[in-house]
């Protein structure tokens, strides 16, 4: 009855009424009225247990809940509240013993390529992480997503969240004991910030070139970093910063060549980290979360990693479980505190893929489980032409990583866990859509990508090949059109998700929710449509004159849904992509 699905949990024949105004509460609300003595249910300290672990029972006598901390008793009315949506007022006799198998459950999401949601829409996102007993949350900002106040010029001519935005954010991830931490890039991903003229002296790049790696030997540079943090790391009470310095590929390159040959590329890293760090620490009290991926190749020197850091271990592939857990091993002989990252694996795909998450996922937290990391990190990343696909497609994703990281269940690398992707489902239909075997089909429609020539890295043909004038073949070296000239997979993809979408229709969801599975899902067909004529199967003028007209029909449903949870700039990341396949489509209309 209970997701995620607990430790221990005994029901039997019987049943408790509560009071009948418990059901109609929120999660928050049910919270206080617990801790103020609502009738029939008894909350109390026991010393035998600690953090969030927690026990209830419920007899003829009432609802007793004991608990070692006000997180643990929050975790616990959280179980309760689920009860109460399930059952009502009548709440069946039952004995649950529950506490987490990682102390840090945390979902990160990218609000710097694309996608800027609003504080409504973060609430909506909090009031689920917390149903699924998340703990941290953290927004990424690689870009000018955030009103800066030393830096206004940058973000003068959009809205988009300020300093009065996280303190209400914050406020309303602390009520539901979820830690906000702040997270901005300091190393690489800064190519936002370093293409401004005025900053562009700092990159490591070519002369007169742009790079997005900011040079750790320059002093300025710390300085920047000391004012974009000076704006940002104030307004969060977390302990925590996560500083970025993934893929910083300016690393022994053009200004860094030398240095780097001389005494190192570990040392150059590890002395800009402990820069960074001291920073963090000395002036703004915080210790450090950091990207791991730039240091896999030099354990030797993890000796160095500053007091207190966390190391994020990300992979989001099939191929990366083995890796992962090789660093891991690392980490854990060095003594140092370490997360397992994997990825909702939305962006470039318009749904997902479902079969490479659900892996991801569970690689991800069995690691987590035998090594001893100190929590699990769900991602949830934009891309460079944009984020397109509706947050809902994240729902289950976050579910299955909340049960996994909270109840990773006993270790057995080759139990696949079915149960627990069933139960994820289930809670997601219950809480996020109203309707049952809604998060059936849209799995089904995730798995599309199975249906194509070839699978790639951190996409899907049809989702990454969006970006692709109609005369270019091949994608970045990931993937090329003239290896399968075959249109028939494309054919094959479009007749796939179109039954699924028919089944959809059956379902009395809401509309608005209906509305962005449809055109995630014309996206898919839009780009499938246009894959069939890059491998030479051009249409007819009127099949070309329709997909025209159905460009401009996807743009303008796009804006309407996305403006209702997102500000609106950001949305020509992807639809100046879309109006590029519009253009040559017209072109080819003309030439016909």
């Amino acid at each position: 009855m209970i997701f995620p699905i607990p430790k221990k949990e005994k029901y039997s024949l019987g049943s408790f009424a509560v009071s009948p105004s418990l059901p109609s509460l929120s999660l928050v609300a049910l919270f206080a009225a617990v801790k103020e003595g609502a009738e029939g249910v008894f909350a109390y300290t026991d010393a035998s247990l600690c953090g969030e672990a927690h026990k209830i029972s419920i007899s003829e006598e009432g609802v007793s809940i004991a608990y070692a901390t006000e997180e643990g008793l929050f975790r616990a009315v959280t179980s309760l509240w689920q009860l109460l949506r399930k059952c009502g007022e009548k709440l069946p006799f039952a004995e649950i013993e529950d506490a987490p198998t990682l102390e840090r459950r945390g979902y990160m999401l990218d609000i710097s390529r694309g996608r800027m949601p609003k504080v409504e829409t973060f609430k909506k996102i909090i009031d689920f992480l917390a149903s699924v007993k998340y703990n941290e949350l953290q927004i990424y900002m690689e870009g000018h997503v955030f009103k800066f106040a030393s830096f206004p010029k940058y973000t003068a001519d959009f809205d988009c969240l300020n300093a009065e935005d996280l303190k209400e954010i914050q406020d309303y991830c602390k009520a539901r004991f979820i830690d906000l931490v702040p997270n901005q890039n300091s190393f690489g991903h800064m190519g936002r910030w370093l293409t401004k003229p005025e900053l562009s002296h700092l990159a490591v790049a070519p002369e007169g070139g742009k790079g997005g790696t900011i040079n750790p030997l320059l002093p300025e540079s710390l300085a920047l970093i000391d004012k974009i943090f000076g704006d940002l790391l104030p307004l969060h009470e977390s302990e925590y910063v996560n500083i970025g310095f993934d893929e910083a590929y300016g690393l022994g390159r053009y200004q860094l060549e030398e240095p780097c040959r001389k005494y190192g590329r570990a040392t150059v890293f590890m002395d800009w980290l402990n820069k960074v760090a001291d920073l963090c620490k000395d002036k703004y009290a915080k210790k450090v979360q950091f990207w791991s991926d730039m240091i896999h190749a030099y354990p030797e020197t993890y000796d160095r990693i500053p007091e207190g850091a966390i190391a994020l271990e990300w992979g989001y592939e099939l191929g990366a479980a083995q890796r992962m857990a090789e660093n891991c091993v690392d980490y854990k002989r060095a003594g140092i505190d370490f997360y397992l990252c994997p990825s909702t694996n939305t962006h470039l795909s318009f749904t997902g893929r479902n079969e490479v998450t659900v892996f991801n996922i569970r690689t991800s937290a069995t690691i987590a489980q035998k090594y001893g990391a100190k929590g699990l990190l769900l991602t949830d990343w934009g891309c460079d032409c944009g984020q397109p696909t509706f947050l809902l497609w994240s729902a289950f994703p976050v579910a299955l990583a909340g049960q996994y990281a909270w109840n990773t269940g006993e270790f057995n690398p080759e139990d696949f866990k079915p149960y627990f992707n069933v139960a994820a489902e289930r809670y997601v239909d219950e809480v996020v859509f109203g309707v049952e075997g809604v998060s059936e089909i849209l799995r089904r429609i995730a798995n599309y990508y199975l249906l194509e020539p070839d699978r790639v890295h951190c996409g899907t043909m049809c989702g990454q090949s969006m970006q692709m004038p109609l005369g270019e073949m091949n994608f970045r070296g990931i993937f090329d059109f003239r290896t399968r000239p075959y249109p028939y997979y494309f054919e094959n993809v479009i007749q796939y998700v179109k039954n699924l979408l028919g089944e959809l229709d059956h379902f009395e969801l809401d509309l608005f929710y209906k509305r962005q599975i449809s055109l995630n899902v014309r996206m898919v067909i839009f780009s499938a449509s246009f894959a069939k004529i890059r491998l030479g199967e051009i249409p007819s003028a009127d099949g070309i004159r329709a997909l025209i007209a159905e460009a401009d029909a996807i743009e303008k449903e796009f804006l309407l849904l996305w403006n209702a949870e997102n500000y609106e700039h950001g949305s020509d990341e992807f639809l100046s992509q879309l109006r590029g396949r519009r253009e040559e489509l017209c072109t080819l209309y003309n030439e016909k």
